[in-house]
């Protein structure tokens, strides 16, 4: 076989496990989801699985990958949208896993797997704020620090019930408080 045909085989059968993976994380829990599970639901023997992820929890990380590149392909669309309104975008976008977040956040000590891939994530999240609020005209150092409160903002947001009109005063207040001095 073609090393290409083996690679497109490769990434269409990670796709299809990723996709089945998540939807059962989403369903039934994290916790409630067995290899097993996922394997019968694809129609595959168990240890087929551990072929294209060495454990759970990296499999737990291939579909977070999967999410965060959905969303990239989206984000285009929210870039010349008022601050307030990409808060609110990225809101919206990680409510779809709020379940995946929280089990990535009680699984941080278990895992140097997805300990890693949080850690990752948030200097991705922190990069990316700080780059918007200085093309806002932001300090530097102050978008710094603006993009660590804004990313405990999204998670403490994502981890405690609130209104819209709470969610709604939220981000006003980050947003005028992002404003260039």
């Amino acid at each position: 076989m073609a090393k290409n045909k083996r690679d497109i085989d490769l990434k269409v059968k990670q796709d299809e496990l990723e996709s089945t993976a998540s939807r059962l994380f989403l369903s039934l829990g994290y916790d409630g989801t067995s290899m097993n599970r996922i394997a019968r639901e694809l129609g595959v023997a168990p240890n087929t699985l551990y072929w294209y992820y060495a454990s759970k929890d990296e499999l737990l990380v291939g579909v977070l990958n999967r999410q965060m590149s959905q969303t990239l392909v989206r984000l285009p669309t929210i870039v010349d949208k008022p601050l307030k309104e990409k808060m609110a975008w990225a809101l919206r976008e990680f409510e779809q896993s709020r379940e995946l977040v929280a089990t990535v956040h009680a699984r941080l000590e278990q895992s140097e797997v997805i300990r890693k891939w949080h850690d990752q994530f948030h200097r991705f999240v922190e990069a990316a704020v700080i780059h918007t609020l200085q093309a806002d005209g932001v300090a530097k150092e102050r978008a710094a620090m603006l993009a660590t409160v804004g990313t405990f903002l999204v998670e403490g947001l994502l981890a405690h019930p609130h209104s819209e009109r709470q969610r709604e005063a939220i981000l006003q207040w980050f947003t005028e408080s992002a404003l260039p001095a």
